[in-house]
Formats: C-alpha cells, sequence, structure tokens
C-alpha cells in the first residue's frame, strides 16, 4: 500500500514528521509534507517506507491504555507493540495482540491531530491495497469537451462509490455520480474483499452539454447502438475498466468499442488495451481499412463502425469522430436481421451438429479431464471423468439450439437446470464457452470427425488451440470449406493502424510471445479452457488483462488515449 488515511475524508493520512524513532506519528492532507508511505508485512507490521533500519507503528506496552500514544518505533524494539489487524469490514486498525484497542486521533498537536489507541474508538480508516492513476491524454480541448468518470465497488453492505478524493465512500444515493477527469485523477483500491462488479466508467461530452448523471451500478448504460426506455443512453462515447482488490483488471471491448482506454501495471513491460501512440482516429480509419481487406469483412462487419443519430436522447458526437465500433451482438440485439452479420454462422452450425459427429477434448476448468462423444443431429451426447456421483463418467449434453440464430455472436449459456449437479453444469457450460470460443476463431469444425472414423483422443482440443488457424480462412479440416470467423474480434487481436492487416503497427498492445494484441473480441474471449492442464503458453495472453491478480502495491496507471495527433 502507499498511504493510509481516514474513510470518506479528505485528508487524514497517517504522518510522520521526520524518520526517526520515537518521532510521534500525526494526520495531515496527503502529500502536504512528512513521511507518508507505508506498507503492511505478513506479519502485520506497518512500516514505513524506505526507512533504514525499518520503523513501524509502535505504542508503548507499558501500561497500555486508552490514549496511549503512537509513534515510529524500531522494528522489533523491546517494550512494544508493534502489530496490526486491518478489519476491512468496519474499516479499523487494531492491536493483534490487543484487539480491544483501536487506531484513534484526537484534534491537536504540534505536528497535526495526534495518534494513540482507543478502546471506544469510532474512527474509521482506509487501507488501500493499490492505486489507480487516470491520466488523460486526449488532448481534447477542455474548453470543448469534458472527460467523466464514475466508479463504484460492491461490498456485503451495498455499492460505495467513487469520490472527488480518490476514494471510494457510502453512498448518499444509489448512483455514482460523474467527476470530472480532465486533470486526471489518482484513485486508491481499498483492502476489501473482492465480490466483483468493480467498474470506472467514463465517457466524454460536449462542454455545452449538462454533466451527465449519476449512474446505477445495477442498470448501468446501454450498449450501442441504444435501445429506447429502458435502456439508458450514455451523454457521449463511453467504455469501461474492470477491476477489484486482488483481482484480474482489464479494459474491454465486448460491448463494443467506445475509448481507447488501456493500462500497465507496475513491473509489467505489457500494454492492456489499445497502444498509446495510437490516436481513436486511426483506429476508425484501421477498421475501415481492415474490413475491406479482409476475406470476411465484407460480410456485414463495416457496418459496425456507428455514428449515433444527432437529436435528443443520443450521444454527443465528440471532434467529428465515431461514437463506437459495435459489437455485433450488441448491433444484432437492435437490428436482428442485419445485413450479413444475420444468420452468419448457419452453415457452420449446421455442419457441426451433423448426425454422427464426433468430438474428443480435454477441459481443464471444472472437472478436469476428456470429454468425448458424438452427435445425434440434434444434440452431443459426451462422457467425461469418473466423479463420486458419476461413476460411470458425467454425462454432458450439448443441444444444437443452444447455436442457433445470432447465438454465434450472443455467447448466452444458460443457468442450471433442475436435477442438473453443480459438477454437471460447470462443465457444460466450460464446454459451451469451449465450442463458442472455437466458433469465433474460425477453427470449430477443425475440431470435428465425422461417422466412419474413430476420432483421437483430445482431438478436438488440440485443433482448438492451434493458434495458426485462428481467424484465417483455411480449408477446415472436417469438410475442407474455406472456415468462418468472428472478423470484429479479429481486428481487435490484429488490427494494425497502417495498412489494417498484416504490419507491426498494432492497435492494441501485443502479449509477451508478440503472436497477437491482447483484447476482448468476444463475450468469452479469454485463454482456451481446453488443452491438457499448462498446455497454453503464458506467454500467448489472450484477453486485455494479465495473467495475474492485482494486489498489495502493484500500482496502475489507467492512460485515456488519444483522440487526434493535435489538439
Amino acid at each position: 500500500m502507499s498511504y493510509f488515511y481516514i474513510k470518506d475524508l479528505s485528508g487524514g493520512v497517517v504522518t510522520a514528521p521526520t524518520m526517526a524513532a520515537n518521532t510521534p506519528l500525526a494526520l495531515l492532507e496527503q502529500d502536504s509534507g512528512g513521511f507518508q508511505h507505508w506498507h503492511m508485512t505478513a506479519e502485520g507490521y506497518l512500516i514505513m517506507d524506505a526507512s533504514s533500519p525499518e520503523l513501524c507503528l509502535s505504542v508503548s506496552s507499558d501500561a497500555l491504555q486508552s490514549g496511549s500514544p503512537v509513534f515510529l518505533g524500531v522494528k522489533g524494539a523491546s517494550e512494544t507493540l508493534q502489530t496490526w489487524g486491518y478489519d476491512s469490514e468496519k474499516s479499523q486498525i487494531y492491536l493483534l495482540e490487543h484487539p480491544s484497542y483501536l487506531l484513534d486521533n484526537g484534534s491537536g498537536g504540534p505536528q497535526g491531530p495526534t495518534m494513540y489507541v482507543s478502546t471506544t474508538s469510532e474512527i474509521k480508516w482506509a487501507i488501500p491495497l493499490n492505486k489507480i492513476t487516470v491520466k488523460n491524454d486526449s488532448m481534447l480541448d477542455p474548453t470543448k469537451y469534458t472527460v467523466w468518470v464514475a466508479g463504484f465497488i460492491q461490498q456485503p453492505s451495498g455499492y460505495r462509490f467513487l469520490q472527488s478524493d480518490g476514494s471510494f465512500g457510502l453512498p448518499t444515493t444509489g448512483a455514482a455520480e460523474f467527476i470530472n477527469v480532465n486533470d486526471g485523477l489518482t484513485l486508491y483500491v481499498p483492502n476489501v474483499s473482492n465480490m466483483g462488479n468493480n467498474r470506472l466508467v467514463f465517457t466524454v461530452t460536449d462542454i455545452n452539454s449538462a454533466a451527465p448523471a449519476a449512474l446505477s451500478p445495477i442498470t448501468g448504460y446501454t450498449a450501442y447502438p441504444f435501445p429506447g426506455v429502458p435502456g439508458v443512453c450514455p451523454p457521449g462515447p463511453y467504455d469501461i475498466f474492470e477491476f477489484g482488490p486482488n483481482a484480474q483488471y482489464d479494459v474491454s471491448a465486448v460491448d463494443s468499442f467506445g475509448l481507447n482506454l488501456s493500462f500497465t501495471v507496475a513491473g509489467d513491460p505489457l500494454t492492456y488495451g489499445p497502444v498509446t501512440s495510437v490516436t481513436r482516429a486511426q483506429i476508425g480509419e484501421a477498421f475501415i481499412s481492415f474490413m475491406h481487406k479482409d476475406p470476411l469483412g465484407s460480410k456485414g462487419f463495416a457496418q459496425l463502425l456507428y455514428t449515433s443519430p444527432t437529436g435528443d436522447g443520443y450521444p454527443d458526437v465528440i471532434a467529428d469522430q465515431f461514437s463506437a465500433i459495435v459489437a455485433p451482438k450488441d448491433w444484432l440485439a437492435i437490428y436482428p436481421a442485419a445485413s450479413g452479420l444475420s444468420g452468419y454462422w448457419e452453415e457452420t452450425i449446421k455442419a457441426f451438429f451433423t448426425a454422427g459427429n464426433q468430438l474428443s477434448l480435454y477441459l481443464n476448468a471444472a472437472t478436469v479431464g476428456n470429454y468425448s462423444g458424438k452427435c445425434d443431429g440434434t444434440k452431443y451426447t459426451l462422457t467425461g471423468p469418473v466423479t463420486t456421483d458419476a461413476p460411470k463418467g458425467l454425462k454432458i449434453v450439448i443441444p444444437a439450439a443452444d447455436f442457433s440464430g445470432n447465438q454465434g455472436f450472443v455467447q448466452a449459456v444458460r443457468g442450471i437446470n433442475p436435477g442438473e449437479t453443480p459438477a454437471e453444469y460447470a462443465a457444460f457450460g466450460q464446454i459451451e464457452a469451449a465450442i463458442f470460443e472455437a466458433i469465433s476463431r474460425g477453427v470449430l469444425l477443425d475440431g470435428v470427425i465425422a461417422a466412419g472414423t474413430k476420432i483421437a483422443d483430445n482431438y478436438t482440443s488440440k485443433a482448438w488451440t492451434n493458434l495458426a488457424n485462428w481467424y484465417t480462412n483455411h480449408p477446415n479440416a472436417y469438410n475442407g470449406l474455406p472456415s468462418v470467423y468472428d472478423a470484429y474480434a479479429k481486428f481487435m487481436h490484429y488490427g494494425t493502424t497502417s495498412t489494417g492487416i498484416g504490419s507491426n503497427n498494432h492497435i492494441f498492445g501485443l502479449n509477451a510471445a508478440n503472436s497477437f494484441g491482447m483484447a476482448y473480441g468476444f463475450s468469452l474471449d479469454e485463454n482456451p479452457n481446453v488443452g491438457e492442464l499448462g498446455s497454453w503458453p503464458a506467454q500467448d495472453n489472450v484477453p486485455s488483462k494479465p495473467i495475474y491478480n492485482i494486489g498489495a502495491g502493484k500500482n496502475v496507471t489507467l492512460t485515456i488515449g488519444k483522440w487526434l495527433s493535435i489538439p
């Protein structure tokens, strides 16, 4: 962590005026002077950064009582209490050896409000796990446009909303207020349990437009291209950043590409999201070029570069640019008969569910192991590993109906059925996810063997993870016809700024293997969940998120990329 401070209040950062033993501690405004950076060890020591010997938050063990002062002590000093706990539910710091003694502060003192311990403290603290520095590099003229952010973190008691001081405070309403980030913002991720659904939502508006209305974390904004009520239309182009305590942060293009948001993590050389040297204008131009040149780009994908209609109820158009590059599933939600996209997967799915076809895949999620079986023309019935509840192996049924119509783009997996065990449902969900991944990447039919030839063990998973065939128009291994893939997703991973295809100027940050840009091109665009454990190289990371959780001290820089080359 970096600072610890009183929760929901500006300032109040625990500070020492000098880096010396026996120095009393006080509360001062962040960065107002003194020494304010700390880290908490696994043993519970709150150590002042860069102190040598290590100095830590200490209390004298002699005659401990309410009001005993807190000071800097040499780590391990005798006759001191130096290990602390943090109750994230109550946001309270306490002595590990005497849990009834809580960190507290007074209102006076020569260096600011003094620190002590108390058995009656009501002070609430926040210990940041790490910080996120938001940089506005859009180069948009602040006299014409405003960049905004709203944020929220879900907790058992409800949502906490981002405040203008970078903390996450208790709500006064059920929605997150938008904060002007034309000059950037530093926010602090609290050290609390991660329940998911934690987001920063960015949007850009014309200076003459009203400030964005507070955003409900439950409703959120409607994806492009904006159905009417009850959909909530954003005030301008928007995008999201997902994060959470000890979680994998990500930027997502699943619900359309709105803003060129990217982030880096301290100690990690990779960029997650669009590279910062690429402007939003260049991305729009590259999309047009890409779809013109790609073998399948003309099959309805070019229409996804969308500018919202002008008029009441529609978002502002910013600097005469497009509103979004719309994900196919969102376009089809409004235009289900969209030219080229409607029925796009029909022949692929029909071939996949031909009677007698066989699959054999190794699932590395849920109940790990081989799942093999064949299709009767309406469904695959697969037999998986033996479990306590399934001594003859898990039986998993994959119906063709789950992939009918536009489901190849929508990628919705049903909920658990009555009587279905958790193990059966988990395996079912993972196998359907693997099929949707293979559909989007254009390798679905490579993993099928027709009736009459016995399929080899794990043939399917090996075919679906053959990176050389991803997003290519190669003759598929099943019937020799050109493979069909999601050209929108291909652009997210392989789009470039010079010609749209084939150069080294990738739009999205490359993975460690430099094999493709890391992005979410469709809902389930994760690292493959098939193939033996450990067989997918970490360097070939697929989505725009790190392969690790971002925890204590892993500070993040989140950049709003350039809109234009010049203001």
